[in-house]
């Protein structure tokens, strides 16, 4: 989490500098900026022949060209994308740290433990959603009302967009993600203590999916078991509820997220 906070700081930072404080921040736009004389960057659409190569940035002590891959069909995964070139040119080709890039879903995933691609993430994170200004969208509060807010106003993916805020919350809280009903992966803030089980939706779990393709992303959450999700031990605790809040969204994707506070816990 430090490098990620590192690169979200270094792109607030640039921000700043260069005296950008309107969203949309359009990654391609910021690179127009950042070029000069001393430095020229060029950012390029490209039709890669391997799908698994979303991004490439390279360069020299006096240049950098980056890539993205113009088959992202999705427009907050192209921008997340292309904001994380922009930070490995930012963050390391610039100080010549290092000069070569190639990024697929491993690198951008922030699973990926290599240092300098959690640092570009974070630089993405903070580039497209720099704190001062989406913090004026919402409450601050993490439900999907907010999430899908400041994703639409930023051009981000409902995912990304999480990840920001949950660095911006103290509330614990885990997105789970399953696609047909099958789970597929999950993501937690760091003071979400329990474990997340790996169980497909049950069927009362499927009736409180929101169809967002047809409603309005739901502000509230449900109460459920906890057992329903995580594993309820831990260290000597026993979290008896839950709060849960479902959307179904394209091609059989539905994102939970799930939360606790202390009235969640037993007794005893």
């Amino acid at each position: 989490m430090i490098e990620v906070q590192k690169g979200v700081a270094e792109a607030e930072n640039t921000l700043e500098e260069l005296g950008i404080d309107q969203l949309p921040i359009v990654p391609s736009e910021v690179v127009d900026i950042i070029s000069s004389n001393d430095f020229r960057v060029v950012m390029e659409v490209h039709d890669f022949s391997s799908k698994k190569i979303l991004g490439k940035a390279q360069g020299n002590k006096n240049a950098a060209l980056i890539y993205i891959n113009k088959n992202i069909p999705d427009i907050g995964r192209f921008n997340f994308t292309a904001a994380h070139e922009v930070g490995h040119v930012c963050m390391h080709i610039m100080p010549q740290k290092k000069m070569f890039f190639e990024c697929g879903n491993k690198e951008l995933s922030n699973a990926f433990n290599d240092p300098i691609e959690r640092q570009a993430n974070g630089f993405a994170s903070g580039l497209l959603m720099p704190k001062q200004l989406i913090k004026k969208l919402t409450d601050g509060e993490i439900n999907w009302e907010n999430i899908s807010r400041i994703s639409s106003v930023c051009a981000s993916s409902l995912e990304a967009t999480l990840r920001r805020m949950l660095l911006l919350s103290k509330d614990p809280t885990a997105l789970v993600i399953h696609q047909n009903g099958e789970f597929k992966r999950f993501v937690v803030s760091d003071n979400f203590e329990f474990y997340v089980e790996n169980y497909p939706l049950s069927s009362n779990q499927r009736e409180l999916l929101v169809d967002v393709k047809e409603q309005s992303y739901p502000s509230c959450f449900d109460e459920v078991d906890a057992s329903d999700w995580v594993n309820p031990q831990y260290r000597g605790d026993k979290l008896e509820r839950l709060y849960v809040s479902s959307i179904l969204l394209n091609d059989g994707f539905s994102y939970s997220l799930i939360t606790y506070d202390d009235d969640c816990f037993s007794d005893q």
